[in-house]
């Protein structure tokens, strides 16, 4: 397998439309994001065809390499998009992009955004240059003038350019309160992928060796084969490609709309992951059949994880500027939008047995919201590291388990298939 890295001296450079436009152009590629990112991924995926991945040793623990390699067993190209500046981390322990790309070895294309500079623009990339260096991009250029300026620079300096990408707002990919638009609410996603591909040179390819990667089989799971039903629409999308994988290896997967109302039909498990359903609240209150529903499957001791966004619609009210909206009240607390970024890795201590994790555990995830929880039921978690609800999280009833904290169920997933297996008995 071929693997190509793309990073940038910062957040907002043209990361993702330069990762995009490779996709786009390599057969048989798959996306992988450095971090715990799901909607980079999500556009990646769009516009290859095939599952994302992610590549974050916090979430995934020591496992990250293997599941890597296993990559290398299906793919024949991958492209590693990094996450905010190269050497950017912020955690406990380094989680760069630099981290990953020297440790696997892989090589990398360097965005550079030149809107605000000419000359300048080498120097600031020449700190990022390292020996797996392919080249650069020069992306947001204003004029044929301004292109040649900055050209020059890293001509002069024997710096290969792999693609210039000139300014223009057609091929900006929206963004919002959590980053860009997802792919669900950009049909066109792949033809701006394909748009940008004009603009790279592909020659680049040819001179790429294969990075030295074992295969390894994933070996399939021993499954009693319950209905798992995931939440899938533009509500309720973040979702690790690799959780899903699992899901799909310890059941039989089905999607399903809460925005439409759709009601899961003997599921043995229902799994609402993180989005965006502050922007739909009032679609998802006016779903009353399911809100019951969803309710009923609860308190009849349904498996159900939800997660950040799925755990706000769980909760018994959300409140809006305009009004106090009804959400299926599996929890009794109520939500609300405080305007305040909460961004980072968790790690928590398990309290008490729980959907997911055992008493005494310590797990480790990430959380990423606008929102506050203000809820007096019993949390079955707290944090080391993280906000979650006032210092703890994962509320617990029944079967139902929600959290603020995402977690990757590759690697946490292992106590649902007894639980399943369980609820079926």
């Amino acid at each position: 397998m071929k693997v190509i890295g793309v990073t940038a001296p910062s957040t907002g450079s043209g990361k993702t439309s330069v990762s995009l436009a490779l996709l786009s152009s390599l057969n048989n590629s798959v996306s992988v994001k450095v971090g715990p990112d799901y909607i980079d991924g999500s556009l990646g995926s769009a516009v290859s065809g095939k599952p994302a991945h992610n590549l974050d040793r916090w979430i995934q623990g020591r496992d990250f390499m293997r599941r890597f390699r296993w990559l290398s067993s299906v793919y024949d190209f991958a492209v590693v998009e990094g996450v905010m500046g190269m050497y950017d981390s912020g955690s406990p322990v380094n989680l760069s992009t630099d981290y990953y790309f020297r440790k696997i070895g892989i090589p990398y294309i360097l965005v550079i955004d030149v809107s605000k500079l000419a000359e300048s623009a080498y120097y600031i990339a020449k700190g990022f240059i390292g020996r797996n260096c392919i080249g650069v991009v020069i992306n947001n250029f204003y004029s044929e003038k301004h292109l040649i300026i900055v050209r020059k620079a890293f001509s002069d300096h024997g710096v290969p350019i792999i693609g210039e990408i000139p300014h223009a707002e057609e091929l900006k990919i929206p963004e919002r309160h959590l980053g860009l638009k997802t792919a669900g609410e950009m049909p066109d996603i792949r033809e701006k992928a394909v748009h940008f591909s004009q603009f790279i040179d592909f020659s680049f390819i040819d001179k790429l060796k294969d990075i030295p990667l074992i295969p390894e089989d994933r070996k399939p799971l021993l499954v009693g084969g319950g209905n798992i039903y995931v939440a899938y629409d533009n509500a309720f999308n973040f979702y690790y490609g690799e959780s899903l994988d699992f899901l799909g290896r310890i059941g039989k997967l089905h999607y399903f709309s809460p925005l439409k109302g759709e009601i899961p039909e003997n599921p043995h498990m229902i799994y609402l992951g993180g989005g965006y359903p502050e922007l739909y609240a009032s679609k998802l209150a006016e779903k009353s059949h399911l809100n019951h529903a969803l309710k009923t499957y609860s308190d009849q001791g349904v498996p159900i994880l939800a997660e950040c966004g799925g755990l706000m619609y769980l909760e018994s009210t959300f409140e809006s500027k305009e009004s106090s909206l009804k959400f299926p009240g599996i929890f009794g607390g109520s939500v609300k939008m405080t305007g305040k970024l909460t961004l980072g890795y968790t790690k928590l201590n398990v309290l008490k047995d729980n959907l997911l994790f055992r008493r005494g555990e310590v797990v480790y995830g990430h959380e990423y919201h606008y929102s506050d929880i203000e809820d007096s039921w019993e949390k079955t978690m707290q944090n080391v590291l993280g906000k979650g609800i006032q210092g703890y999280d994962g509320l617990y009833s029944m079967n139902t388990q929600g959290s603020y904290s995402h977690f990757d169920l590759m690697r946490y997933g292992k106590r649902l298939s007894g639980s399943i297996a369980k609820f079926m008995r």
